[in-house]
């Protein structure tokens, strides 16, 4: 087993090799990104801690304007604040025509009042002093400011108590920061509290993006390399079987051209002594093996002009069950001969189908031929012509040598043959399955087969009735 393995990293030493360094280059990546993301993280909560930092000198000087809006008047004569707190309520009074006070220390003092003002307030609930909307403006104002773009959920608690400053949804049990804004003796314990429900899509949002992007070059680079070695492989491939194939060409010219050389070579040195018997057998050995020739160039050529894409249909309407029979009763003669049987089997129905009629009596009659060859000593064929909605359907059973999967999955392919070697049980080029995969599909037409080794094959025609 450890063996077997050790073989197939040897054949493929190259592409684990690369795969290995292009997983090894993205691993180093994720790792660089992994402390990209950390320094983000820290980044980010130095970053909220500032914006608490800010918050309370925010709020207050919110309130101060706001207050300081309310104590303006355009009246000339006294003014009044009243300040409530939690001791009582207290009133403050003074003329605006008070310029000195009567220790000669000039008029009253504004920022004086100003600071004893704040101190009132900063020992008030924020939610008395402030509504929903103005601290939620505030808190995404220093958000803002320091880069966090996030919705946030927060909370005001005074005195241990959840304030009515609350973002609704709010959960205590989710929050991450806790900062105190006010602890004094006299006043209230101010905290606020906060989380971000998409802190982890903000934090490795640029993260992603770059990791995305890593993911998707190696992914190209790995398929590309897979493309280019399974490239390699089917040019070398290729290569193999169409040395195959020239080799096999070689020795399928060779032995007609032998043939026709020694009965030529015949009637030279004893044509004069020959009856006219004699001398017609050789002629048709010449013939017939002139013919085999024949035939083998021009199953060259088909596949030359379909590369070219030269080769035309001459369509007409024929009965397509009529050109099974034929196909059929081509071969009959021959597998009673071998001791074989075929049977043919046609549905009820129709049959009117626009095609060429020599190229799919080539190919049927291709099909049936392989059925013979590569069937056993006793070839047992059936045939079957049906129909469906769409499609006419032909049937070319054989219980022969069949296909495993590998074989299957090429036997398609141009110059590709079952056997390997130069010197094959089964005469051809490997040309007759790829000719007739090209001439079904120019009628629109698809082939399939079902096989199995030792169970025989069978190939499916499906070719459309409209």
């Amino acid at each position: 087993m450890f063996k077997v393995l050790l073989n197939k990293l040897g054949k493929h030493s190259t592409t684990a090799i690369l795969t290995a360094a292009v997983l090894g280059a993205l691993y180093l990546q994720l790792s660089l990104l992994s402390g990209e993301l950390e320094l983000q993280r820290q980044q980010y909560e130095t970053n909220v801690g500032q914006m608490a930092t800010n918050l309370n000198d925010r709020v207050r000087l919110h309130i101060r304007r706001k207050s300081m809006g309310m104590r303006q008047t355009t009246s000339t004569g006294d003014s009044t604040v009243t300040i409530s707190t939690p001791m009582g309520t207290t009133t403050l009074r003074w003329s605006s025509g008070q310029v000195q006070n009567p220790y000669g220390l000039g008029g009253i003092d504004t920022n004086f009042l100003g600071g004893i003002f704040d101190n009132f307030q900063s020992n008030l609930p924020w939610e008395t002093q402030l509504s929903y909307g103005e601290m939620d403006s505030i808190v995404t104002a220093e958000l803002r400011a320091q880069g966090i773009t996030v919705e946030p959920m927060w909370s005001v608690v005074e005195n241990g108590y959840l304030s009515s400053l609350t973002t609704e949804g709010f959960d205590p049990q989710l929050v991450k920061f806790n900062y105190v804004l006010a602890e004094s003796f006299f006043g209230p314990t101010r905290q606020f509290l906060l989380y971000f429900p998409r802190e982890g899509f903000f934090l490795a949002k640029r993260v992603y993006l770059s990791l995305l992007a890593a993911l998707l070059f190696a992914a190209v680079i790995l398929i590309a390399f897979f493309g280019v070695q399974r490239q390699g492989r089917r040019q070398k491939r290729l290569a193999a079987v169409k040395s195959d194939f020239i080799n096999n060409m070689s020795h399928e010219f060779k032995t007609p051209l032998a043939t026709i050389n020694l009965a030529v070579d015949s009637l030279m040195k004893n044509g004069e002594k020959m009856n006219s018997e004699q001398m017609r057998s050789y002629f048709e050995i010449i013939k017939a093996e002139n013919k085999r020739m024949n035939a083998q160039m021009e199953s060259v050529l088909q596949m030359s002009m379909m590369d070219k894409e030269e080769l035309t249909l001459e369509k007409e309407w024929m009965k397509l069950d009529q050109l099974v029979e034929e196909a059929v009763d081509h071969f009959r003669l021959n597998v009673q001969e071998r001791g074989g049987w075929m049977d043919l089997q046609m549905a009820e129905g129709s049959f009117d189908f626009l095609g060429d009629r020599t190229q799919l009596k080539s190919a049927m009659t291709n099909l049936i031929d392989n059925a013979i060859k590569y069937s056993t000593s006793v070839p047992q064929i059936s045939v079957k012509l049906g129909l469906n909605n769409a499609h006419y359907l032909v049937h070319i059973k054989d219980r022969g040598i069949g296909m495993d999967e590998e074989t299957q999955m090429q036997v398609f392919d141009r110059f590709f043959r079952a056997t390997k070697g130069n010197i094959h049980d089964v005469k051809g080029h490997g040309l007759g399955l790829s000719f007739v995969k090209e001439i079904v599909e120019k009628h629109r037409g698809q082939i399939t087969l079902k096989s199995a080794p030792g169970e025989g094959t069978t190939f499916t025609l499906a070719l459309p009735r409209k």
